[in-house]
C-alpha cells in the first residue's frame, strides 16, 4: 500500500496581512446558507501546529546587558598531531608544541615507535629512537604523534619552556525580533458564527495566532539562526545575524550524514562521543524517518529498548519520560531518549526540506552542565570558572527594561487610546541569542 492523495484544501495559508471581506465569513453567509449550531466550533484540521518548546525544556534563561556575550571553553589537556611527515629521525609538523626531553609515541596505522625528543624548531622535532631499528618501520607521511612522558639524564637542568592552556574564546550576539497584529475599529466589532477559544470575535483568534506564530519564530530563530559573513549582503546592510543551535553544531560539533538505522551506526556515534567527554545521557529529537529507523532497529534486535535505563533526567520516573513522549534505549554506557520533533516533520517548516538539500533528521543534545570561563582573558569578563547548561537562552535586560518578551498595544480601539488611528495594534518584540556550550558533545543528523 502507498499514500496517494494529499489534502486539497487550505494547504497553503493566505499571504494577506490585513483584514478583508474574503478572509472571514459574514453573519449573512451563515444565516442564509448554513445552520449556525453545526458550524459554531472552529475545526483545527492541522492540530496544535505550534513547534516551540524544545529550548524551554532543555535550556536555561538568563539576562545580558551588552550587545555581545563572550565565554571561554577549555580545550584538550593533551595534544595529538596527525599528518606528521618524516625524513629520517626528523619529523615535521607546523607550529607544534613539542619540547626537548619529552618522550613521544609515533604511529602510522601499521607500526608504532617511541623515542625522546633531542631538538626542536618551530616546525620540526628530532627524535632519538629507543629501538636499534630506528624509525625505518614507520611511513614517511600520515604519522600520528603525541607526548606520553619525559626523560632527563642525571645532573641536567629542568624542562625548557612551558605549555599554555588551550582555550577557545567564543561569542554570540543577540538579534531583535518583531511582529505585529492590527485590526480596524470597524472589524473589531464584527460578529462571526465561528467560535474561537476566546469567544465569537474572530479577530481575537487572529491575534492569538499572531502570538503563537511569534513564539514559534522566536524559538526557530534560536535554532536556525546564522551569523552573517563579513561582506555578505546582510552584513553590509547592517544585519549581523546570530548563531543558532544548528550552526553551532555544524561549526564546532559533530555531524552525521543521513539516518542512523543500524547498530553499527550507533557504535560509531558512541565512539565519537567517547572522545569528546563521554556525557552519559542524551536527548534525541528526530524526524519521522529517523524515529521509525530506530524503532525498526530496536525491534529487530529486541534488546536495550525501554530497559536497563537510568531515568534520572526524568526524576527517575519512566512514566514521566513516556508521558513527555520520550522512549529510551541504551548502548554501552550511554542512555538515549528519543522523541519525535514536530518542527522537523511540519510540511510548512523543516518538513518541506528535501533530504538531498540537507534535511535535518535529528539532533543529539547532551543533558547536564559544562564548566566554562565566564568572559575571556583579554579584558572582557573576569575569566572566572562557572558551571553552565549546555544550552542557554540569553536576553537583553537592564534596569527597568526587559527585552525577553515585550508586548504592548497602541491605537484607539479596545479601550486603548494612544493615537488617533482607528485601529488596535498589538506589538511584539524580543532581543535574544542562544549560547551553545560544548558543541563537541552535540551531534546533528542531516541529509539522506
Amino acid at each position: 500500500m502507498a499514500l496517494n492523495n494529499a489534502p486539497t484544501y487550505k494547504v497553503t495559508p493566505t499571504a494577506t496581512k490585513q483584514v478583508l471581506p474574503t478572509n472571514y465569513i459574514s453573519l449573512f453567509d451563515y444565516s442564509s446558507v448554513y445552520a449556525p449550531e453545526v458550524h459554531e466550533d472552529l475545526a483545527k484540521i492541522y492540530g496544535s501546529q505550534s513547534v516551540s518548546g524544545m529550548l524551554y525544556m532543555l535550556g536555561a534563561e538568563s539576562s545580558m546587558a551588552s550587545d555581545k556575550f563572550i565565554w571561554t571553553e577549555e580545550g584538550r589537556l593533551h595534544t595529538v598531531y596527525k599528518d606528521v611527515t618524516r625524513a629520517g629521525n626528523v619529523f615535521t609538523k607546523a607550529n607544534h608544541n613539542f619540547r626537548i626531553n619529552e618522550t613521544v609515541h609515533l604511529s602510522d596505522g601499521a607500526a608504532r615507535r617511541q623515542g625522546v625528543i633531542t631538538d626542536v624548531t618551530q616546525n620540526t622535532f628530532t627524535v632519538a629512537p629507543y629501538k636499534s631499528a630506528g624509525f625505518t618501520a614507520l611511513a614517511t607521511t600520515a604519522i600520528t604523534a603525541f607526548v606520553y612522558g619525559s626523560e632527563f639524564r642525571k645532573g641536567t637542568s629542568g624542562m625548557k619552556g612551558s605549555l599554555e592552556s588551550d582555550l577557545t574564546i567564543l561569542e554570540n550576539k543577540p538579534i531583535i525580533l518583531k511582529d505585529r497584529y492590527e485590526v480596524s475599529g470597524s472589524d473589531a466589532t464584527q460578529i462571526s458564527w465561528v467560535k474561537s477559544d476566546e469567544g465569537w470575535l474572530w479577530y481575537l483568534k487572529s491575534e492569538k495566532d499572531t502570538r503563537r506564530r511569534w513564539e514559534d519564530r522566536m524559538e526557530l530563530a534560536m535554532l536556525l539562526g546564522e551569523k552573517a559573513d563579513s561582506g555578505a549582503g546582510a552584513e553590509t546592510a547592517g544585519f549581523g545575524g546570530t548563531e543558532g543551535l544548528f550552526e553551532s553544531v555544524r561549526t564546532r560539533g559533530n555531524t552525521f550524514q543521513g539516518i542512523a538505522d543500524d547498530i553499527t551506526d550507533w557504535d560509531t556515534i558512541i565512539k565519537r562521543f567517547d572522545a569528546q567527554g563521554k556525557i552519559q545521557d542524551y536527548m534525541f529529537y528526530v524526524d519521522r524517518d529517523q524515529s521509525l529507523a530506530i524503532d525498526n532497529m530496536l525491534g529487530q534486535l529486541n534488546a536495550g529498548y525501554d530497559g536497563g535505563l537510568s531515568y534520572g533526567i526524568f526524576n527517575n520516573s519512566k512514566d514521566m519520560a513516556v508521558n513527555l513522549g520520550f522512549k529510551g534505549f541504551t548502548r554501552g554506557t550511554y542512555n538515549f531518549f528519543k522523541t519525535d520533533w514536530k518542527l522537523l516533520n511540519d510540511p510548512t517548516l523543516l518538513g518541506a526540506v528535501q533530504g538531498a538539500a540537507g534535511k535535518v533528521r535529528g539532533i543529539l543534545i547532551p543533558v547536564g552542565t559544562k564548566e566554562v570561563y565566564e568572559g575571556s582573558f583579554n579584558g572582557q569578563g573576569d575569566g572566572s570558572k562557572i558551571t553552565t547548561p549546555f544550552l542557554e537562552m540569553k536576553y537583553r535586560a537592564s534596569g527597568a527594561e526587559n527585552r525577553k518578551y515585550k508586548t504592548w498595544v497602541t491605537g484607539s480601539v479596545g479601550g486603548v487610546h494612544t493615537d488617533e488611528d482607528d485601529s488596535m495594534k498589538v506589538h511584539h518584540l524580543s532581543e535574544r541569542m542562544l549560547k551553545t556550550v560544548g558543541a563537541n558533545n552535540f551531534m546533528l543528523f542531516e541529509g539522506v
